[in-house]
């Protein structure tokens, strides 16, 4: 089974707490986990740039790992989108032109407008 569902396993399992660590193979793969989350704390919603200049000098990444960090970064953009799409129907602007669960630009929109790409 992969660690993923592993996870979900936990998560839905009778248990009121997770203890992540029973998943990892070994001391090794633990440490990876720990030290991407330690990145991910780094790079905060309001200063990804300043974030991203300390991962770099504080951390020896791989090229994966600064994919992997690329991709949390875009997830914060859409995680930022999603919000002030709620706040626009909570406050009742139904002219947004895009739907509740809409993260993708309209046709006339370029990727150029995405903060991320």
């Amino acid at each position: 089974m992969s660690i993923l569902k592993d996870f979900i396993s936990l998560v839905e399992g009778e248990g009121d707490s997770v203890d992540i660590r029973e998943l990892f193979e070994d001391d090794e793969e633990r440490h990876r986990w720990e030290k991407m989350v330690e990145v991910f704390e780094h790079i905060q919603i309001d200063r990804v740039s300043e974030g991203l200049k300390s991962v770099g000098i504080k951390y020896n990444l791989t090229r994966d790992e600064e994919v992997n960090i690329l991709a949390y970064v875009k997830f914060l953009e859409l995680m930022v989108i999603k919000m002030d799409m709620i706040k626009k129907q909570e406050e009742g602007d139904t002219n947004s032109g895009e739907g509740f669960h809409s993260f993708f630009p309209s046709p006339n929109e370029t990727d150029d407008s995405r903060m991320y790409g």
